[in-house]
């Protein structure tokens, strides 16, 4: 009698199983993203948390790296990505151009305005980066304002900045310093014996070793290292920083697009762009939102910015690497 009375328990077990192992009936979306490790896995964490019946799995590399991934799976016929989120707002110009990305008019992103995200719904800037100045608050005390102060002779031999061949962020920094400066500004930077190194959170931990005592990287990486005691600081140069908002589209020929839609809806949100401000110390891409503490409102880092072409980064990617190559590398 207790074996019979087994039976119907264990067939009862069987049946709730799926439901007793979380995502085992569930969907999973792969996610290509730049933005840093520490932080995209607190946001997964979070999405995953109110979809518990999507899992998120990450692929996490430098903007270039992700660009020469997906390439590379497009010539294979495959792209295993559901989910692009990179750095360089550029390139999903060339994404929709070669019909890698869903069109999908997001409801959650009607308070992101116009000019941060595609017009026929393709994709949409999901946290603001700003390409600033950074220095050691141990060795600074009167750090550089502008980026022409950066060609001083003073900071000879101590800037560290991030590579534009691996970080999409530092690659639409070039392309806006060579609209409003030209070449010779990173002529100039070179001379005064700059140094590159692969990206903007390994800047930042070098301005904050005190390896390079000054730098140029992003506003929220200074952020997160300050918070975490680091003798680090920003400055919005008052020339303009760099403001970019990085984007978010879903793949084309994704096997999970409610999936896919339902994670930009949660990135493009009031309540996701809550989550990145409170997880990773970015600044909203939805105006009236209240920023990190000593970050500008969006409105007026808009508004202090420096003038920034797309389409000119676009068009001349391959020139802007080339010469970058050239003056600073070689």
């Amino acid at each position: 009698m207790k074996k019979l009375g087994f039976l119907p328990f264990l067939i009862t077990v069987l049946m709730l199983s799926p439901f007793l192992t979380g995502n085992a009936q569930g969907e999973t979306l792969t996610l290509y993203t730049s933005v840093p490790t520490e932080i995209i896995t607190k946001v997964a964490d979070a999405f995953e948390k109110e979809h518990p019946d999507i899992k998120v799995d990450v692929f996490r590399s430098g903007t270039g790296t992700i660009t020469a991934k997906i390439a590379a799976e497009e010539e294979a016929g495959d792209v295993k990505a559901d989910v692009v989120w990179v750095a360089d707002f550029a390139y999903y110009e060339t994404l929709k151009e070669k019909d890698l990305l869903m069109k999908y008019n997001s409801a959650a992103a009607k308070g992101i305005p116009q000019n941060l995200k595609d017009p026929e719904g393709y994709y949409y800037g999901a946290r603001m980066i700003t390409m600033v100045i950074a220095y050691n608050t141990n060795f600074v005390d009167e750090p550089p304002k502008t980026w022409r102060d950066l060609l001083d002779e003073k900071w000879e031999g101590l800037i560290g900045m991030a590579n534009p061949l691996y970080s999409g962020a530092a690659l639409d920094t070039v392309g806006s310093i060579v609209m409003n400066y030209g070449l010779e500004f990173y002529r100039s930077l070179r001379a005064n014996g700059a140094s590159v190194v692969r990206g903007n959170s390994g800047t930042a931990r070098s301005i904050s070793s005190g390896e390079f005592p000054v730098g140029i990287t992003l506003d929220y990486i200074v952020r997160n290292q300050k918070a975490q005691g680091s003798p680090i600081e920003t400055i919005y140069p008052e020339d303009g920083a760099v403001a970019i908002p990085s984007p978010i589209g879903i793949v084309s020929d994704t096997d999970v697009p409610d999936a896919a839609k339902t994670f930009l809806d949660f990135a493009v949100s009031r309540e996701g762009q809550e989550t990145l401000r409170e997880l990773g110390n970015f600044i909203s891409v939805i105006p009236g939102m209240t920023p990190p503490e000593g970050a500008p409102t969006l409105a007026e880092l808009t508004e202090s910015s420096l003038p920034i072409d797309w389409a000119f980064i676009r068009r001349n990617t391959d020139w802007l690497r080339d010469q970058f190559t050239k003056i600073m590398l070689e």
